[in-house]
């Protein structure tokens, strides 16, 4: 059941991969953006997923690729009857403004700016184990909504990769470090964060020291 259940998440998120491209390449942008959206889920499934690391890095190749394709597509540009008018229009209120500003109310249109690591610096320490008998009580939890900003005060989605002696869990904003018994040094992991649109990376410094 378990088989059945990978093949299944990498088939559905290989059809999202090649519906946003479709979107990407017909120039649907409102389609695109939200197949993006789709694709970020199916990819945070396959990421906390036990799946072969392999897998999970194809996955974010092609959630990259989507992402590269949306952000470069153009509004379509059409001239019509409507748009002219409409025009007319805003030239006419631009004009009214300018003459007497407060008999009209502004409203400003919305810029999406992209989340931003927030903290003096990205380590962290944490303790690690020597045996099986303590690996549990060395985990540590911290919160990346206190250390990502977003200044639109959209949701984040996070997403995370682990490496070899620190495996990592991510439930909604909350990242644990989960240490390999015997393993110490400074490890790397990198935290991708994403308001919907706009994705950025981080990288984290974890020190396992005993």
């Amino acid at each position: 059941m378990v088989i059945i259940d990978k093949v299944d998440m990498i088939h559905n998120f290989v059809q999202a991969y090649n519906s946003a491209q479709d979107c990407i390449e017909e120039n649907r942008m409102d389609e695109a953006k939200q197949r993006y959206r789709d694709l970020m889920s199916m990819y945070k499934e396959i990421s906390d997923s036990d799946m072969e690391s392999v897998h999970k890095d194809l996955a974010y190749d092609q959630v990259m690729k989507v992402y590269h394709g949306v952000k470069g597509m153009k509004v379509r540009s059409r001239i019509n009857t409507k748009a002219v008018a409409l025009a007319i229009v805003v030239i006419i209120i631009s004009v009214v403004i300018l003459i007497k500003p407060e008999i009209i109310g502004l409203v400003a249109f919305e810029i999406n700016h992209p989340p931003v690591w927030n903290a003096a610096d990205n380590e962290f320490t944490i303790r690690g184990v020597t045996d099986n008998n303590n690996f549990l009580a060395q985990e540590r939890t911290i919160d990346l909504d206190a250390f990502f900003y977003d200044k639109n005060g959209h949701e984040l989605t996070y997403l995370a990769t682990s490496t070899e002696g620190l495996g990592i869990d991510i439930e909604d904003s909350f990242l644990t470090f989960i240490p390999a018994p015997g393993v110490f040094g400074t490890k790397i992991i990198m935290v991708v964060a994403s308001d919907g649109e706009n994705i950025v990376k981080q990288e984290l410094l974890v020190n396992v020291v005993k």
